[in-house]
């Protein structure tokens, strides 16, 4: 089944989605399928990883906080060096 759905958008947000649908030699209705598609994956996508992660935590494979913690500064002092 197909819908069809009308949307407000300020004219420079217009203006820049014309210039990408030019760009990709997409009409403009098709880019916007294109980002309701890619919105409705991500979200199943986060979906299926809270869904992972609280099963993981139930059966006690969670890691302590001061573990994840520590790694998250061990790896930002990489990052911080290394620029």
């Amino acid at each position: 089944m197909t819908v069809h759905v009308t949307i407000e958008m300020d004219e420079a947000v217009k203006a820049k989605l014309d210039a990408v649908s030019m760009s990709r030699g997409l009409p403009s209705g098709d880019l916007l399928l294109e980002a309701a598609e890619r919105i409705a994956r991500e979200h199943d996508a986060l979906e299926a990883a809270i869904i992972e992660a609280e099963t993981s935590l139930a059966a006690g494979k969670g890691s302590p906080h001061e573990d994840v913690v520590a790694r998250l500064h061990a790896r930002r002092a990489l990052w911080t060096s290394a620029a």
